[in-house]
């Protein structure tokens, strides 16, 4: 076979196209975009892991589970399981007066299946029952120096929150 003739320069033309597609081509197809974005807004649904009183301190770290799978495309971007962060906002006691105690948490953040730490935003808020009339009254009626105080504020473990993703990301799924 003569290297010079124009059906050898064809067919040599179309083993290095398929080299080309098989060897190169294909790789590149099977590690495929370069990710998924997930928009600004993604609601995350979270369970608080453990319980949460007034009495705790403020800046206390607060753990929640995800609870679904978070997909983008039908892509799985945050895995359901995964643990969330958040924290404890601010805090009020109950009062002498019958006055209820008042905790809020803020979302902070959750990992995405490649690792990122994924911003939040969200917030709980819980107060407790209100005794200042029951006080009063009892004062009023038996003694004077009887202070009942309001219920503690509670948000119990298992308690289901949205949260939502704080800005655009990319994940490499």
């Amino acid at each position: 076979m003569n290297i010079n003739t124009p059906s050898f320069r064809f067919f040599s033309s179309v083993v290095f196209a398929c080299f080309f597609f098989f060897a190169i081509g294909a790789p590149l197809r099977a590690i495929g975009p370069a990710g998924v974005t997930v928009p600004a807004g993604t609601v995350v649904a979270l369970s608080l892991e453990q319980s949460i009183t007034s009495e705790m301190p403020v800046g206390s770290s607060v753990n929640f589970r995800v609870i679904y799978d978070v997909k983008v495309d039908g892509q799985v971007v945050i895995r359901a399981g995964s643990i969330a962060t958040g924290s404890i906002a601010s805090v009020k006691g109950t009062g002498a007066v019958g006055s209820p105690g008042r905790v809020a948490i803020t979302l902070r953040t959750v990992r995405a299946v490649d690792g990122q730490e994924i911003m939040l935003r969200g917030n709980m808020n819980k107060e407790g029952d209100d005794k200042v009339v029951l006080s009063v009254i009892l004062a009023l009626i038996c003694l004077p120096l009887i202070l009942i105080h309001g219920e503690d504020a509670e948000i119990p473990a298992g308690t289901e929150v949205r949260a939502y993703v704080e800005q655009e990301y990319t994940i490499n799924t």
